[in-house]
């Protein structure tokens, strides 16, 4: 996974300052897990990588790999990722979110937040198919976020969370959103949204691998 992944790649060739690198940029990364991406992200140019991770065990793994791979312009924390975005006010070159948005309780927070600190958004999530039997059984719940209607599918982890393995989030379910309703989030704060792959048979259900690039206009309000 430390080089085989393809999704900072896919992030460098679409969201670089320079198509394929990552050359000057300052980035955020939201959910490292144990660093790999971190690791890779640095590998391609990154001036400075900052790194929220939730999980108390993988914060560790990622300090350990930041030791072994020896990558000094990389900073881990450990936190609520959504918290972070809401109270910080520093701008950043590209976020990188990988695996997050499908932990959320209410994604269309972690995008809107995401929208105050950057006009470049790399994206890997799962999404919401109701045609993919893992997803049958999930009640939809339409809500309003600041005029948009949205339906979300709840997903409740169950006895998952105390399996010792679980990598999930931080409360007891999340919600789900199609793969039409993460596009109009992202729309909805004026970027153009372009999915690169698209897998809507992986058994752990239906993902994209996205980007999402707005006109620079400073800070967002």
């Amino acid at each position: 996974m430390f080089s085989a992944d393809r999704r900072p790649s896919i992030a460098a060739q679409y969201l670089g300052l320079v198509p394929g690198s990552l050359h000057g940029m300052n980035i955020l990364e939201l959910g490292p897990l144990e660093g790999a991406h971190t690791y890779q992200l640095a590998k391609l140019g990154a001036d400075r990588i900052l790194s929220i991770e939730a999980n108390s065990e993988a914060f560790l793994k990622c300090l350990i790999v930041k030791e072994i791979l020896r990558t000094p312009r990389c900073r881990f924390l450990l936190g609520d990722c959504l918290k972070f975005l809401q109270i910080n006010r520093d701008q950043f070159d590209m976020i990188f979110c990988s695996g997050i948005l499908y932990h959320m309780e209410n994604p269309f927070e972690l995008i809107k937040a995401i929208a105050q600190h950057t006009d470049r958004v790399f994206l890997w999530t799962h999404y919401y198919d109701p045609d993919v039997p893992t997803g049958a059984g999930r009640k939809p719940k339409v809500v309003n976020c600041d005029g948009l209607e949205l339906t979300l599918y709840e997903h409740i982890y169950g006895e998952t969370t105390n399996s010792g393995q679980f990598w999930g989030g931080t409360m007891p379910s999340a919600s789900w959103l199609e793969k039409a309703g993460i596009q109009r989030c992202f729309e909805h704060f004026g970027y153009q949204f372009s999915v690169h792959e698209d897998n809507p048979t992986q058994e752990a259900g239906p993902w994209i691998t996205a980007t999402a690039l707005r006109q620079p206009t400073g800070a967002h309000g």
